[in-house]
C-alpha cells in the first residue's frame, strides 16, 4: 500500500468517554438491599493487557469541495498494578502493539510501530519511540488520574532530535505528539477504562449522572448517565448515553482560528469486574454534526467515533 504523510488525527481527541473528577453526580434510590461499591481495586501484581480499536471518521463539505478523512488505531497495552503509601495505584504502561491508518479521500496512509526504525515519517518514528518506552500513570481509586510520568521525558526526547534552528519541524512534530500520541492513545485510553466510577455505592437499576467539560480540537460540554444494569458471576454490566454540545470558544485547527457549533450523543455497554473495577469489555459510539466557521465561512460537518476495548488479566490467564 503506498505511504503518505500521515492526515491531521484531530478526531480521536475528543470522543472518548472522558469524565472529569468534579463532574456532577446524582443517584436514583432504591429498596434493593444490596449495594455494590464500583471502584478501582486491583491487587498490586496483577497485570492486565488491553486491546483497544478506535474508528472515527470525519465529513465535511465547502463550496464545491468534498472530504472524507477516516481513521482507524489499533493498539495492545499491559498495565502492570502496584500500590503507593497514599492508597493510590500505578500503572505501568507497556505497549505491545500500536498501529495507524487513515484515509483521506483516496489518499492512504499506514503506521506501524514495528516499521519505525526504517521510516522516515516523524509520526512512525514516535510511534516507535513510544512501544520501546515505559510510561507510569498514578491513579486513585475512583479512577482520577492524578500524574503521568515517562511521557514528558519522552517527548522531550523526540523534540531534542530536532535542529534547534528548525523551530517549524518542531513545532509541528510537539503538535503530532500531542494529538496522537498524547491525546490520542495514553490519555483517552486511560479516560475509557477508569474514569466511570459513581462515588458512592449503587444498587442494581441505580443511575449516576456526570457532568463534563471537555477540551480538546473542540471545547464539548457532556452530559452522561450510567446506569448498572446487572450484576453476574462478579462482573458488573453498566451502559450509559449522553448528550454533548460545544461551546464557543475558538480553537486553532490547522493554523486556522476555529469557531465550532456542534451538538451529538454517545451511547456505551461495559463489563467491569466488580471486586477489581477493571474492564473486561468496552464499546463506545458517537455521533456529532454540525458546523464550524473557518475563515468566516460556515462549513458543515459530521463526525462518527467507534470504540472497542478487550481486557483480561494476563497473570491469571496465563
Amino acid at each position: 500500500m503506498k505511504k503518505y504523510f500521515l492526515a491531521p488525527l484531530f478526531l480521536f481527541p475528543f470522543l472518548s468517554c472522558k469524565i472529569q473528577p468534579n463532574s456532577d453526580r446524582h443517584f436514583t434510590d432504591r429498596n434493593d438491599s444490596k449495594v455494590y461499591r464500583l471502584r478501582l481495586n486491583p491487587v498490586p501484581g496483577s497485570k492486565y493487557h488491553y486491546d483497544i480499536s478506535n474508528e472515527s471518521e470525519l465529513k465535511f463539505e465547502a463550496g464545491d469541495k468534498k472530504a472524507d478523512n477516516q481513521n482507524k488505531s489499533q493498539v495492545g497495552v499491559y498495565y502492570t498494578v502496584s500500590k503507593d503509601s497514599m492508597g493510590d495505584y500505578l500503572f505501568t504502561m507497556v505497549y505491545d502493539k500500536l498501529h495507524l491508518s487513515s484515509k483521506n479521500n483516496d489518499t492512504e496512509t499506514e503506521m506501524d510501530a514495528d516499521s519505525a526504525g526504517k521510516s522516515l515519517d516523524p509520526v512512525e518514528k514516535m510511534l516507535g519511540e513510544l512501544k520501546s518506552a515505559t510510561v507510569m500513570a498514578t491513579i486513585s481509586p475512583l479512577g482520577v488520574v492524578k500524574s503521568v510520568t515517562g511521557y514528558k521525558e519522552l517527548g522531550d526526547k523526540i523534540m531534542a532530535g530536532f535542529s534547534a534552528s528548525d523551530s517549524y519541524a518542531r513545532n509541528i512534530a510537539r503538535t503530532r505528539w500531542e494529538q496522537v500520541i498524547g491525546k490520542g492513545i495514553i490519555k483517552k485510553n486511560m479516560d475509557q477504562l477508569f474514569n466511570i466510577f459513581p462515588d458512592s455505592a449503587v444498587h442494581v437499576g441505580d443511575r449516576w449522572k456526570l457532568s463534563v467539560s471537555q477540551k480538546g480540537e473542540f471545547s464539548l460540554n457532556e452530559k452522561n448517565s450510567y446506569l448498572l444494569k446487572a450484576i453476574k458471576d462478579g462482573v458488573a454490566y453498566i451502559e450509559s448515553e449522553g448528550e454533548m454540545e460545544s461551546d464557543s470558544t475558538a480553537t486553532n485547527l490547522v493554523g486556522y482560528d476555529v469557531v465550532a457549533s456542534l451538538k451529538g450523543r454517545q451511547k456505551g455497554v461495559y463489563e467491569m469486574e466488580t471486586t477489581t473495577g477493571m474492564l473486561l469489555d468496552c464499546h463506545i459510539k458517537a455521533e456529532i454534526e454540525g458546523s464550524i466557521q473557518l475563515m468566516g465561512r460556515d462549513i458543515p460537518i459530521t463526525m462518527t467515533s467507534n470504540i472497542k476495548m478487550k481486557g483480561r488479566n494476563s497473570r491469571k490467564n496465563g
